[in-house]
């Protein structure tokens, strides 16, 4: 089913350029709006929230692409860290925000507009074409807005969705490297771009901040879709071949890296021709994911134009890999949650009975894995929702498990008879709905989540605080929103996004080893601060103790934490089979003291741990 929905809205976007083509591109957008005309109000606030109307809104009445009474524009509401709520956007005219991102250092914001397409003559696509541009850098010590690059049509929330193939969907709009950043596009002859970035339907750009120049990533003959930017400057992503040896076919890419130079690299090769599954990766130079063909996640990275790979042994393929916000590796399967790095055997939760015979009845688009259950972990516990039935209401609870000793909260419970504390999840694929299933958010330690209330038929914010959780209290743990609700209306969150936490420059960085007992196929370095990648990987080493030869292994970054994947073969073997180490031998892992964090500090001294699994 997910494929001939993507067909379907292939097919559907490609009659849109047919139809579009005979038109005078010199036609006027409808709208007299200039840049001039919007104005960013984001500096000093923490919290982005964008919006969007409610299925059940469908005719709510719109803003004219003519100037009106009104100057705020309500698809993006702003909260500062005194808990003062505003707007983020102000203009006369009506506007739809996707996303905000803000960079690494808290310097700019990036803003990326809805276009609906097709020429709509909505008042707010016209007023979008006018200004030629979607995606903004709005200054947040001063306000100023500029357009990044126009004529680019950022992929919108619904479309990269659609576009996935799990719940955890890649975000079109990733940073990269510390001065790039990468974006997805959907093709529109409404829009003029510069000749050099025009592709055929959907494609891949790199943007640099320095320079301003905005680059191609995806080649014109594929259609880009989607990426993880990596931390030193590679490009992981796929797509589809669109111009293939037979006239008109669309032809499936495997996993592609595509290095500073351009050169392109093929991580995968699946029998059949295809990777239709999903990848992440780490915050450097390392992407993995869960093998369709074999029994392992896989974990590759290019080394002077060869691939290297490690394989962590699973029961089966086609796991689905998720990045902690906590700085570990997760694997969501149809039974249930399992930590991949560090590497445990046994779910650290586990799908009930009652939920799994609900999932043979959900049309979840082919989602088979993710279907219904949304894993987030942060702060080394996991928040998830649960299915339950109370007086034959079905319904949801937020749950919360502690890794380090498995003890499960619930966080939001319904009363027996579903009259207070009942919710449920929009549905993404309900006709009359364009939302999002299972979308949750996390900002600075806090998880939000939309949900609709069942009694009174509206969406409402979830908050939960993953630094206040109390595993021994029985009553429930979240908080409402309802601050809210003069400024969205009758409208629902899209997306949430926040500015990012900064240690001082100053901070010494410190380091600690940490290994599972009688794990063999990982150990992880947590630091304190962000740290200088490539300098840490280059003064790291495992030990056999007794014969002092020196083992190899996969360095995979998340966040903080460096996991260090064993693999004795160092990654040159074609042989699918983990390589770990041996049970009873004693191993040494030595991180040198000149290690440096991103700010230049060095740790001082070496950080030493002996092993025995």
């Amino acid at each position: 089913m997910k494929d001939i929905l993507r067909i379907l809205l292939i097919s559907l976007l490609s009659f849109t350029i047919i139809s579009c083509s005979n038109k005078d591109k010199s036609e006027s957008s409808g709208s007299n709006i200039q840049l001039s005309d919007v104005k960013a109000n984001l500096s000093g606030k923490s919290l982005f929230i964008t919006t969007g109307d409610s299925s059940s809104s469908s005719s709510r009445s719109s803003r004219s692409s003519n100037k009106t009474s009104s100057t705020s524009t309500d698809s993006l509401i702003t909260i500062d860290n005194n808990s003062v709520i505003d707007y983020g956007i102000i203009s006369d005219y009506d506007l739809e925000i996707e996303q905000v991102r803000v960079d690494q250092n808290n310097e700019s914001a990036y803003l990326l507009m809805k276009y609906g397409g097709g020429h709509s003559n909505s008042n707010k696509d016209m007023n979008v074409r006018a200004l030629n541009c979607t995606l903004f850098k709005i200054n947040l010590s001063t306000n100023e807005m500029n357009c990044v690059e126009p004529g680019l049509v950022v992929t919108g929330i619904y479309h990269n969705m659609i576009y996935g193939v799990n719940d955890y969907h890649l975000d079109p709009f990733q940073f990269g490297s510390e001065h790039t950043f990468v974006f997805r596009t959907d093709w529109s002859v409404d829009f003029s771009a510069n000749s050099d970035l025009i592709c055929s339907k959907s494609c891949i750009y790199e943007h640099n901040t320095q320079t301003g120049v905005t680059r191609r990533v995806s080649p014109y003959s594929y259609e880009g879709e989607r990426f993880v930017a990596l931390g030193d400057g590679n490009i992981i992503w796929t797509g589809m071949e669109t111009f293939g040896n037979n006239t008109g076919g669309n032809y499936r890419s495997q996993i592609l890296l595509i290095d500073k130079q351009g050169k392109i690299t093929e991580l995968t090769s699946d029998p059949d021709g295809v990777f239709a599954g999903d990848f992440q990766g780490g915050d450097y130079r390392t992407a993995f994911w869960g093998s369709e063909t074999y029994k392992a996640i896989v974990f590759a990275r290019v080394l002077d134009g060869v691939v290297r790979k490690t394989f962590i042994e699973r029961e089966r393929n086609n796991d689905i890999v998720i990045k902690g916000d906590d700085g570990n590796i997760y694997a969501q399967r149809e039974e249930g949650l399992y930590s991949i790095l560090p590497n445990k055997i046994n779910p650290l939760v586990s799908i009930p009975e009652l939920w799994k015979n609900k999932k043979k009845t959900i049309d979840c688009g082919g989602y088979s894995s993710t279907c219904g259950i949304h894993f987030m972990i942060v702060n080394g516990i996991v928040f998830y929702n649960n299915y339950t039935i109370n007086s034959n209401i079905e319904s949801y609870e937020l749950k919360a498990t502690r890794i380090s000793d498995n003890t499960t909260v619930t966080l939001l419970n319904p009363n027996s008879t579903c009259t207070e504390n009942c919710y449920k999840f929009n549905n993404l694929y309900a006709h009359d709905q364009t939302y999002y299933s299972y979308k949750w958010f996390v900002s600075n330690n806090k998880i939000y989540v939309p949900m609709m209330n069942i009694n009174t038929n509206n969406e409402e914010m979830i908050e939960l605080d993953t630094t206040a959780i109390d595993f021994n209290s029985t009553d429930n743990q979240f908080k409402i929103m309802s601050s809210l609700d003069d400024y969205t209306g009758n409208r629902v969150a899209k997306d949430i996004s926040g500015i990012n936490t900064i240690n001082s420059s100053s901070l010494n960085p410190t380091a600690e080893i940490k290994h599972e007992d009688n794990e063999t196929v990982s150990v992880r370095i947590e630091f304190n601060k962000k740290m200088n990648y490539s300098d840490v990987e280059s003064k790291v080493s495992i030990i056999d103790n007794s014969s002092s030869s020196v083992i190899g292994f996969m360095p995979v970054w998340n966040n903080k934490t460096l996991h260090l994947v064993v693999d004795t073969d160092n990654g040159t073997s074609i042989t699918v089979e983990s390589n770990p180490l041996t049970s009873g031998k004693t191993y040494k892992i030595n991180l040198l003291g000149t290690a440096e964090d991103s700010d230049g500090n060095a740790l001082g001294s070496d950080v030493v741990k002996y092993i025995t699994p």
